[in-house]
């Protein structure tokens, strides 16, 4: 009986072929515990953190009034247009409180 011999190339594919499974395995390897750690991340709760600075609100203008501020009184308007107007009562209706009085009483 012989023996069959081997080619020198079908040696070499074979570990080329274990190789490529080697790698193939590893990289799988990386991406399910990638896929893992991504989902546990998504789950961890980051508690207040720091606000994200588009939607920060603005800060508020304090403001004094000059007497506050030591610049003594404000200032007065020269010229004021209500010192021209007449203060008058004026009603909804054409007769006075006192004539809608009487015609209530009248119609007791």
């Amino acid at each position: 009986m012989s023996r069959r011999r081997r080619n020198p190339a079908q040696k070499w594919a074979g570990v080329g072929a274990l190789a490529v499974a080697a790698v193939a395995a590893v990289l799988l390897l990386m991406l399910v515990i990638r896929l893992v750690s991504g989902a546990l991340n998504l789950t961890r709760s980051k508690g207040p953190g720091t606000p994200d600075p588009q939607f920060a609100e603005p800060a508020e203008a304090v403001t004094r009034p000059p007497e506050l501020n030591g610049e003594g009184a404000p200032g007065q308007m020269v010229d004021d247009p209500s010192a021209g107007w007449e203060q008058v009562d004026l009603t909804p209706v054409d007769k006075t409180a006192d004539e809608l009085g009487r015609e209530e009483a009248a119609e007791d």
